[in-house]
């Protein structure tokens, strides 16, 4: 592209006080504001800390009463279940019988059930397997009653766990006081990982998994506490974005720009705020690719060979985080490849296109550049990721150690290796279908979301779907056509940044068409910030053309935040209105957001 730039336009851009690939004061400080509001917004209502955690087990026969201050007339009973699959026996003092099965689906969640009791005391024995819970509640006419252990008949002491308490039960059971979605697999996995329990969610590589029990750790087996981790790295993504953007642009406003619209975007935000691990995936995605521009834009013959290196190697251990989370993390190493060789290729055409003795140098210094970095890549590309994938399945390890007394290192390779071909074998072999299922092509228009939460109380509606921000994705996904075709055409100038831009788009797009399996919009998770710096970058070559046009960018922001805004309700949990709802799912532009209760 020509350019055509008018002094007296110079000053209409925004932020722009000269290049620099480098952070400068105005950089930070407007990283820092961004940063933190993103991480209020994030923050807010996340979930809570006032959770029960002390767990009554129960095996069949055991049995005790409970007892209230005088006789109740009981109608709604609400239970807080751990890990376990059981019947709780309920009988009154007239005899009255009333059961309660605890499944899979109901655990660290309050789960509100119809029994109508009049009665001073209540005999409960467990009368089927094994019951865990965590807490148990008991109302009459919406009032919670208190409620003390009376009689314990055996040694079962953590009886006393069941009713001690009180003070978590919430006025309403809600996202922000239990699990929601795939939440019931991942969080619970990360709990079980850490009281060395039989993993129940296997079908992903433990490290997302283990990243949530750190937070776990951190707060407890409490809604804050499972959903943390993934809030922060949802926030370390803006300056990751950011810096991304400014070494690509060497512009403050351009790495302002993307790193906004990148942190309201709406699947960024919902995705991030549920304990499933697709957010570490697509966090060392980025990272791995961020690293590997780092590389491939430096000089191949002049760059110290192991200035070259280094960054090379940061975008190995990336990879090896990012499978290790989730196997799009291959997909996208997959991609790293292809970018790899083609920096190869393109350095290699240098070196042999002259005769002269700059020319046979150029050719010496690439031999022996190249086989240094065939064996850094051997280390950092495949062993380092071996092992660090290898070191991540240490649960499932410790586990089988403590039932199994001979188990030995090899031992360790047969359980990952029958973990690969279990996840291979479910993965491929699935045939589920789902309401909320879209097909690849539908997903840069978000078509349909993925409905994680609803609940409605009279004329206010409760609402979490995954979707993107139409503003982002869609404005994103013509650019990042226009952008390529351009590209082809030969219309704009070489540029390092092309093959990380049209190649992460690729890698993490492309290998879901040949997929055959239900999926879900949030499986273009990690192509959207690919769409969205190649978009950038369509702006900034159309902005070096005409000065003029630099409003569009600030439009763009701006249209993209008016949406975050009003999609908030529907994204987040805030209760709203009907009639509100109904405005979003029936008339904005959007996706299929599934307000049930409209």
């Amino acid at each position: 592209m020509s350019k055509n730039a008018s002094p007296k336009f110079e000053i209409l851009s925004l932020f722009e006080k000269g290049q620099s690939e480098k952070l400068l004061k105005l950089d930070k400080l407007l990283l820092l504001a961004l940063t933190l509001v993103y991480a209020v917004i994030a923050l807010l209502n996340l979930g809570t800390l006032s959770f029960p955690t002390t767990v009554y087990r129960g095996d069949v026969g055991d049995s005790f009463t409970l007892a209230f201050e005088e006789t109740v007339d009981i109608d709604e009973v609400w239970f807080n279940g751990n890990i376990a699959q059981g019947t709780l026996r309920f009988t009154a003092d007239d005899g009255t019988e009333k059961t309660y099965t605890q499944d899979q689906g109901d655990m660290f969640k309050w789960q509100e059930e119809d029994m109508a009791f009049t009665t001073r005391t209540l005999r409960v024995t467990v009368e089927e397997r094994t019951v865990a819970m965590n807490e148990i509640a008991f109302f009459s006419e919406g009032e919670r009653l208190l409620v003390t252990v009376l009689e314990v008949f055996g040694d079962n002491q953590t009886v006393l766990n069941l009713v001690d308490e009180q003070d978590t039960v919430p006025d309403t059971p809600s996202y922000f006081n239990g699990m929601i979605f795939d939440e019931i697999y991942h969080a619970r996995t990360a709990y079980e990982n850490i009281h060395n329990m039989s993993v129940y969610e296997w079908t992903h590589p433990p490290l997302g998994k283990l990243i949530i029990a750190l937070g776990i750790l951190i707060f407890g087996m409490k809604p804050f506490g499972w959903r943390i981790m993934g809030a922060l790295f949802g926030v370390g993504m803006i300056p990751l974005m950011y810096v991304f953007a400014k070494r690509i642009f060497k512009r403050t406003d351009f790495a302002f720009i993307t790193a906004a619209l990148w942190a309201f975007d709406c699947m960024h935000f919902t995705q991030t705020r549920i304990a499933t691990i697709d957010v570490y995936g697509v966090f060392f995605i980025l990272l791995m690719f961020f690293f590997m521009y780092e590389y491939i834009r430096q000089d191949y013959f002049t760059t110290p060979i192991m200035d070259k290196l280094k960054p090379l190697a940061l975008s190995g251990v990336a990879f090896g985080l990012g499978c290790s989370s989730k196997w799009i993390g291959c997909y996208a190493g997959a991609g790293l490849a292809v970018v790899l060789f083609f920096h190869l290729s393109c350095a290699r055409f240098e070196a042999w296109k002259g005769h002269d003795a700059e020319a046979r140098e150029k050719r010496r210094i690439y031999i022996r550049k190249l086989w240094a970095t065939v064996g850094w890549c051997c280390i950092w590309f495949l062993l380092v990721p071996g092992l660090i994938y290898f070191v991540s399945y240490f649960p499932y390890y410790r586990y089988e150690a403590s039932v199994r007394p001979s188990y030995g290192l090899m031992d360790m390779w047969d359980t990952l290796i029958k973990n690969q071909n279990d996840m291979y074998n479910y993965h491929s072999q699935l045939t589920a279908t789902h309401m909320c299922q879209s097909m690849w092509y539908q997903w840069p228009f978000t078509f349909k979301s993925v409905w994680f939460y609803v609940s409605g109380n009279g004329d206010r509606i409760s609402n979490i779907s995954s979707t993107g921000n139409p503003a982002v994705w869609w404005v994103s996904a013509v650019g990042t056509v226009c952008l390529f075709l351009e590209w082809v055409l030969g219309k704009v100038k070489k540029n390092p940044v092309h093959p990380i831009l049209f190649v992460g788009v690729a890698a993490n797009y492309l290998p879901w068409i040949l997929v055959t399996r239900c999926v879900f919009l949030y499986h273009f998770f990690a192509t959207v910030p690919f769409m969205l710096l190649a978009t950038v970058y369509l702006f900034f070559l159309l902005e070096q053309e005409n000065r003029k046009i630099h409003w569009i960018k600030w439009a763009w922001l701006a249209l993209a935040v008016v949406y975050f805004i009003l999609l908030y309700p529907a994204i987040s949990g805030l209760p709203t209105g009907k009639g509100y709802a109904g405005f979003l799912e029936n008339v904005l532009p959007a996706s299929i957001l599934y307000y049930g209760w409209v």
